[in-house]
């Protein structure tokens, strides 16, 4: 019995449409190209940094993300694969008073 969702296949061309992407709990309109790498939608687009472009490889890991709680590497996955799904960067792990998530609080 499988749990997973399946999301109806949205067609794209070549050019610039509207992705409605979930990122730390915020829905997002953006403009963007199919090809564009979420990293790319995340930084470019949503001015969210935390999550850097280091090898463009996928080899590093400083472009990690969660995808509805799985880990991806976030320079290699297009950002349109994501509508419909949740997106949590390191920016969206602190609590709303600013607190900081215990895995990036400074160790003692």
């Amino acid at each position: 019995m499988s749990t997973d969702v399946v999301l109806p296949v949205t067609e794209r061309g070549p050019e610039a449409g509207t992705a409605v992407l979930t990122v730390n709990s915020q829905a997002h309109a953006l403009r963007i190209e199919p090809r564009v790498s979420l990293l790319d939608a995340l930084r470019e687009h949503l001015g969210l940094t935390g999550s850097k472009k280091g090898c463009d490889q996928g080899t590093c890991g400083a472009c990690t993300v969660w995808v509805d709680g799985r880990r991806v590497l976030a320079c290699l996955t297009l950002a349109v694969t994501c509508e419909g799904r949740e997106v949590t960067t390191i920016e969206g792990l602190a609590a709303a008073d600013g607190e900081l998530h215990p895995d990036h609080r400074g160790r003692r």
